[in-house]
């Protein structure tokens, strides 16, 4: 029993000088403080697609429509007829006239936007010089009627009557298959207007779409 114990104090003696080698040895560990970061892909950023304005396509042929741009919509005019009339003074010896005539002194159809008047028409395909079958009459009031002069002639008295109205130019622009917008130079001055196709002006009567503008282009 006695030689027992020296052993064991001997032992305990060595495992406690291990321990402390091996706690010398031992270098501190180092701690960290750990953020994580979660990485969100940028959207990508998608290219803004032009959209295409269709323009709308008039119901009838040969027949103007008002085309209001902002709106992308059509507004039908004024349907109504136009007696042509030629009247001779003295036999013609004070001049003679030719001119339309149409009932009632104002449209019913009325425009007050004052720039980019456009105006659509359809065709069945087979007008070739659009200018020379259809005219834009500015009609005069008169009597409870709107006139417009087509052709005035002197008399060999040379009493030759002041013109009413005039025709208004412009220009044609084809958009698509038998479809084409009316462009004017300049703005419409405050009035009565009307579209007649004048194809055959051996007719006494003839279609009229009119309208009617109600600013002035000084405003």
């Amino acid at each position: 029993m006695k030689k027992i114990i020296p052993l064991v104090v001997c032992l305990l003696s060595f495992l406690a000088a291990s321990a402390q080698t091996q706690k010398k040895n031992t270098k501190p560990e180092v701690k960290y403080d750990t953020i994580i970061v979660k990485r969100v892909p940028k959207p990508v950023a998608k290219p803004v697609a032009n959209v295409e304005i269709v323009i709308p396509t008039p119901e009838f042929i040969n027949q103007p429509y008002y085309y209001d741009k902002e709106d992308n919509r059509l507004t039908k005019l004024e349907n109504s007829t136009a007696q042509l009339i030629t009247k001779k003074k003295s036999l013609g010896l004070k001049g003679a006239k030719q001119f339309f005539t149409m009932e009632e002194g104002s449209s019913r159809v009325r425009f007050t936007a004052r720039n980019n008047i456009n105006f659509l028409i359809k065709t069945s395909g087979d007008v070739i010089d659009f200018t020379s079958y259809i005219k834009l009459y500015k009609f005069v009031p008169n009597d409870q009627k709107r006139e417009v002069t087509i052709t005035s002639k002197e008399g060999v008295l040379n009493n030759k009557e002041e013109a009413k109205g005039k025709q208004i130019s412009f220009s044609i622009k084809q958009i698509s298959k038998d479809n084409y917008m009316l462009h004017f130079a300049e703005a419409l001055e405050a009035g009565e207007y009307g579209f007649i196709w004048v194809k055959n002006m051996e007719l006494k009567e003839f279609n009229v779409f009119a309208f009617g503008i109600d600013w002035k282009k000084s405003d």
